[in-house]
């Protein structure tokens, strides 16, 4: 059950009322995410929430949040890599970016992107929903 606002802790109180004159965020919204995570992350991480959603879209987030928590939103652009296919797209351009796969390569030669992913990168990087890898340190 939802704590009514009028209930919260008075820097909460503020940071809704504040926020819904400023940005006019929806009371429902912000108080779903107080629901979700606490009030403490609410004032402190709100705002750069509530950006990230608006430029990457809100299930990649609400993703990100539940694999490395929502005390690391603040590194979630340090940490995003982009979206690929998969792991194994990821894999190869980062190998190409790199300079360990030669374009001059015979077409002939096969390198297994998906073991690469499954057995080396997966290990430094998380592959979420829809593609979007993450670095796992930050």
């Amino acid at each position: 059950m939802r704590k009514p606002t009028g209930q919260m802790e008075e820097l909460t109180q503020e940071k809704l009322d504040d926020y819904n004159t400023l940005y006019d965020w929806s009371y429902n919204d912000m108080c779903d995410f107080i629901e979700n995570h606490s009030e403490e992350e609410f004032v402190d991480h709100y705002e750069t929430y509530n950006r990230l959603v608006d430029d990457y879209g809100q299930l990649v987030v609400d993703e990100f949040i539940e694999e490395f928590d929502v005390s690391t939103i603040e590194n979630f652009e340090d940490m995003y890599q982009g979206q690929y296919t998969g792991g194994a797209e990821f894999a190869e351009v980062i190998a190409s970016d790199c300079g360990y796969v030669s374009r001059d390569m015979p077409s002939w030669i096969e390198i297994d992107w998906e073991k690469t992913w499954d057995r080396s990168l997966s290990y430094d990087y998380t592959e979420l929903t829809g593609g979007h890898i993450f670095a796992n340190s930050y």
